[in-house]
């Protein structure tokens, strides 16, 4: 899976500062979000409940202050959400593209979590209130067993979907390396905010945020959205390999040009590893030593081209990252 994608994607963010409220979820996490900002809040955001009527554009700009000043990290651009798989406390599996249509309030938490168990109460009033609209929670608990799980929603009267994270895995993925984190994402499965700490989540102003989403949509700055433009093909394929060693990787040279078709021949040198390519959305998934995997990508910009391993293992690989270099 992608589990540097996200990561290396949130600079598409505009992050406000987190709560004191976090606690650490683990020690193999070497990738720190460290791009994530610390931008003050706006605070040019209508906060009377009689809000006056305002242009698609105007009101778009309105929303994404209005999450921004809650403390809500808001994308300029659409970032594609990465698809897992994981039991309820039933048993029974479940996909997140299986929530496609709908908007997803997808949480990252832990009943031992203080923080989580404060803003429960409110998560489950906002799916009282947004649930016929539209609104889908998933909490997603990180390495606890079902029954301590369902102890805990019996106990708080929760009655939203909560699924297990065995292995802690998918928390890994998402880079919920503090606790409670929530990720919105669209009907489209594209990610438009992230939140780390505990909220209020019924507060008015979230309410009345998520409602003018549901309807409307998130409105996203498009004018900062880099366009692509129509890429030629040349014709030409560039063979080249990469091996992967625990300290770091190797390339073999090679001169890439835009509309090349790239094909990469991916090497685990040592121990297993696994390479991602966020800017194409291209991943090997994980290779053990020995092994190796075949990418392609054709480049449509000429630029560095980012890319890191994505198997966590405690070594420090998820922040191994490197470019290749495209010309025109």
């Amino acid at each position: 899976m992608k589990n540097l994608l996200l990561v290396l994607l949130f600079t598409a963010f505009v992050l406000i500062g987190c709560t004191g409220k976090e606690k650490e979820t683990g020690d193999n996490l070497s990738s720190r979000n460290s791009s994530l900002g610390s931008k003050p809040a706006s605070d040019s955001v209508v906060s009377s409940q009689e809000e006056k009527p305002q242009s698609a554009k105007s009101n778009g700009s309105s929303v994404r202050e209005k999450l921004a000043s809650l403390g809500i990290g808001v994308a300029k651009k659409r970032i594609d959400s990465v698809n897992f798989e994981l039991e309820d406390l039933d048993g029974n599996l479940h996909k997140l593209t299986s929530y496609r249509g709908k908007v997803v309030f997808l949480n990252f938490w832990a009943t031992w979590c203080p923080p989580c168990r404060e803003e429960m109460p409110s998560m489950e009033r906002l799916h009282k209130q947004l649930k016929d609209e539209g609104l889908e929670i998933v909490a997603v608990d990180l390495q606890e067993s079902a029954e301590k799980v369902k102890d805990f929603m019996d106990q708080y009267k929760l009655t939203f979907t909560a699924l297990l994270d065995k292995d802690g895995q998918v928390g890994r993925i998402y880079g919920a390396r503090s606790i409670p984190t929530t990720y919105l994402i669209d009907r489209e499965g594209n990610i438009f905010a992230r939140a780390v700490g505990a909220k209020e989540w019924d507060d008015p102003k979230i309410v009345s945020a998520f409602r003018n989403i549901l309807q409307n949509g998130f409105p996203y700055d498009e004018t900062t959205a880099v366009e692509e433009k129509e890429v030629v093909q040349t014709g030409e394929v560039k063979e080249f390999t990469i091996e992967a060693y625990n300290w770091g990787f190797r390339k073999s040279p090679v001169k890439i040009r835009v509309g090349d078709k790239v094909r990469i021949r991916v090497k685990s040198t040592q121990g297993t590893h696994g390479i991602v390519f966020p800017d194409y959305k291209v991943s090997t998934g994980p290779i053990r030593m020995g092994n190796e995997k075949v990418v392609e990508f054709i480049p449509t910009r000429a630029g560095k081209v980012l890319f890191g391993c994505n198997v966590p293992c405690g070594l420090g690989h998820m922040s191994m990252r490197d470019v290749i270099e495209v010309t025109e």
